[in-house]
């Protein structure tokens, strides 16, 4: 029987599970693996200038695929260098499979403080992943690479970090593993009665409205919460992370709530007597830092997520039902056909009235100022063809207010990173490469990962970025200014000429400074 190693086995093994794309930085600890990788040509190392970088490409790739996102770091510093990526992971549920190596096990035994990059990996993820593991002995190999890629996508997702010591990956398995597939569990089906409940309280209210969340876009129930909105026509939200998850051309759709809604999706919310929550956790960024100021506190909840402990854990529910998102809403559907509502069109009226003079004001107001957050947005949004997949951060309340998002806008979330939205938009662009791809990020973010566009540049990552220059971390400036008499400290910035630092990178570059130029600009780089 012929012998194989532990790095030839642990990538063979993600070959097995569909994976052809791995982000991250190699290092001396990592080679074997490495080698492993370029042995394989349907396979492609995705080599990052910095680990953060390389795990904001895979937390793109992996909400643009909706499979599990592979990264590849190495002992100590590069392990280290991926905690935001990973803890931005765990908050947002996105599956991440990270391998780190490690010094290898004598080396190790010497203690942390003798030995080049020692350090306590395990425990240093435990926190922001649903599990954190090192490989201490090869017969070990197959059952937590089984464990930990599973767990990514089981229950509510989320990253798991495996750490393979560096003699290790060269040790040979004593027997070769099997990959054949194990069939992934069948979501168990809606409890009937629950079912019955959800239909009561939908067509006892008045006035119900629906809140979508990512959980929604994870399911694959995108077209369900739009025939359920339909046959009852009720207006629909969503959270403040899943911009885009209902198209915001459909009649019905209000936008994101909370920082960054647009003030017609907050009223109709206020004037709510039921809310149907679907994948949504009601968050701070969603409700305005909880309260009532945008959940009505007489509004009855029917709250569906798979986590069920998310059910009710924000504010009190009528109704909580752990469940799949799709499947609920099919059984909700059913039962709501077997009734024969009749849809209700005023509501549709209502919102489109609403949504209409918003515009115009916005409309008169760019027509009447220069170059501004509002212009720019609104000149994007009149290019959008339905194709565009965005990504943002520094400039995230502004993206989420001014455009018009059909697929889902990609941002950091309620975990807020800012310098992260050009690398995520790398790996959206790899995970789809048919999509269009639009980085929209202010300059203070820009610039703590602008190194990255030289990995677009090398591995020929056609994307565009469009920054918002201020000199300044321009929402906290805003914010420290209003709060502390006009006083200003660390968030003025010094930005370097950013079409040149973008020819130096391989890039084109273009500068704005009127509005006029805006579309012309945009229509080059789209193009």
């Amino acid at each position: 029987m012929a012998e194989t190693n532990v790095a030839d086995t642990l990538v063979e093994y993600l070959s097995s599970r569909g994976v052809r794309n791995i982000f991250g930085v190699l290092a001396h600890t990592s080679f074997a693996i490495g080698d492993a990788i370029a042995k394989r040509p349907h396979m492609r190392f995705i080599n990052a200038q910095h680990e953060g970088g390389a795990g904001n490409m895979a937390l793109g790739y992996a909400r643009a695929t909706k499979k599990p996102a592979v990264c590849l770091v190495s002992a100590g510093g590069g392990a280290t260098n991926i905690v935001t990526a990973v803890a931005q992971a765990h908050k947002e549920s996105v599956p991440l499979f990270v391998i780190s190596s490690d010094i290898d096990t004598a080396a190790s035994a010497k203690g942390a403080f003798s030995s080049f990059h020692g350090m306590e990996h395990v425990r240093l993820f435990q926190p922001i992943t649903k599990q954190s593991a090192k490989l201490e002995r090869v017969e070990e190999l197959g059952s937590l690479l089984d464990t930990l890629f599973r767990q990514t996508t089981r229950g509510r997702q989320g990253p798991v970090f495996f750490i393979v010591p560096e003699d290790l990956q060269h040790e040979s398995l004593p027997e070769p593993l099997s990959f054949a597939p194990t069939a992934e569990p069948v979501a168990p089906a809606m409890d009937t009665g629950a079912a019955q409940s959800a239909v009561d309280l939908l067509l006892q209210a008045k006035t119900p409205v629906v809140l979508a969340g990512t959980g929604v876009d994870w399911a694959g129930a995108r077209e369900e919460v739009r025939e359920l909105a339909e046959l009852l026509s009720l207006p629909v939200a969503v959270s403040y992370t899943a911009k885009g998850v209902f198209p915001e051309n459909h009649p019905l759709a209000l936008g994101c709530l909370g920082f960054g809604s647009r003030p017609y999706a907050r009223k109709f919310f206020q004037e709510s007597d039921l809310i149907l929550a679907l994948g949504a956790t009601f968050s701070e960024g969603t409700t305005m830092r909880f309260g009532h100021e945008i959940i009505p506190e007489k509004a009855k909840i029917i709250q569906i997520d798979t986590d069920p402990e998310e059910l009710g854990s924000n504010y009190p529910t009528a109704l909580s039902i752990q469940a799949d998102a799709k499947i609920a809403l099919r059984a909700i559907i059913d039962g709501v056909k077997s009734r024969q509502p009749k849809a209700n069109g005023a509501r549709a009226q209502a919102i489109r009235q609403a949504k209409q003079a918003w515009r115009n004001d916005l409309d008169e107001k760019t027509a009447k100022s220069g170059l501004t957050y509002e212009s720019v947005m609104k000149t994007l949004n009149d290019l959008l063809t339905g194709n565009e997949i965005l990504t943002t951060s520094g400039m995230t309340g502004d993206t989420l207010r001014g455009i018009d998002a059909e697929t889902p806008i990609i941002h950091a979330g309620e975990f807020r990173a800012i310098g992260t939205a050009l690398a995520t938009a790398m790996g959206v662009k790899l995970g789809r490469p048919d999509a269009r791809v639009i980085c929209v990020t202010g300059d203070g973010s820009f610039m703590m990962e602008q190194q990255e566009l030289a990995t677009a540049t090398f591995h020929k990552i056609p994307i565009f970025v469009l920054i918002l220059r201020n000199n300044a971390y321009g929402g906290m400036k805003r914010d420290q200014m209003k709060t502390y008499g006009g006083r200003v400290i660390g968030t003025e910035l010094f930005i370097p000429d950013l079409p040149k630092l973008a020819e130096l990178y391989g890039a084109k570059g273009f500068a704005v400074t009127k509005k006029e130029e805006l579309k012309p600009v945009f229509q080059q780089a789209l193009a």
